[in-house]
């Protein structure tokens, strides 16, 4: 079962979120709420298949995390989503190492 790491600060989306790829998709899911806990999550030998970003996030932002993944962990793939439809983020991202980009409201 493939597993994936959501980094979220909106409770009820994440809480949303992870239901559904739980329920629907059938994956192990864990969440924290900032871009620091997801890195002590991923350096403390937790494997996961994924890591679902948002952009905006609280201290280092979600293209900041993107970065800090793609440099440690480049096989990692990291799928950013979020609330902002400004090309410049997409850019931005896909620049740090996301593999796409999703927003919330397509979910």
């Amino acid at each position: 079962m493939a597993s994936i790491l959501v980094v979220e600060d909106h409770p009820l989306f994440v809480q949303s979120l992870v239901r559904l790829l739980k329920d629907r998709g059938g994956y192990n899911v864990s969440s924290v709420a900032s871009g620091e806990a997801a890195l002590q999550q991923l350096g403390d030998g937790t494997q996961f298949d994924l890591v679902m970003i948002d952009v905006s996030l609280p201290g280092m932002s979600g293209i900041d995390l993107v970065e800090e993944i793609h440099e440690k962990k480049p096989q990692l793939p990291c799928l950013m989503v979020s609330g902002h439809m400004a090309t410049h983020y997409v850019h931005q991202s896909m620049e740090m190492g996301a593999r796409g980009y999703i927003l919330k409201e397509d979910i």
